[in-house]
């Protein structure tokens, strides 16, 4: 299973269930519109870092946003 880590700059926005993770926790970066939410980043066995990307217009998990390479770190910032 892929590490969480967390958004040192998001804002909770609430559960939403994903097809694949069940239940998660979305969040949205403080201090700008709420269009789209995203989960935790999460680090994958290779060391990549992402988050999965939930349109909140249409109400539909959108795609896969890779965020880069994880160097220990455990707050990532939008």
């Amino acid at each position: 299973m892929d590490k969480e880590l967390k958004w040192s700059n998001g804002t909770e926005w609430g559960e939403i269930e994903h097809p694949e993770l069940g239940m998660v926790m979305t969040y949205w970066k403080s201090g700008t519109p709420c269009y789209d939410t995203y989960t935790a980043p999460r680090v994958n066995v290779d060391g990549d870092i992402y988050c999965e990307r939930f349109c909140q217009d249409e109400g539909v998990w959108k795609d896969t946003i890779w965020i880069g390479e994880h160097n220990g770190e455990q707050e990532i910032s939008f």
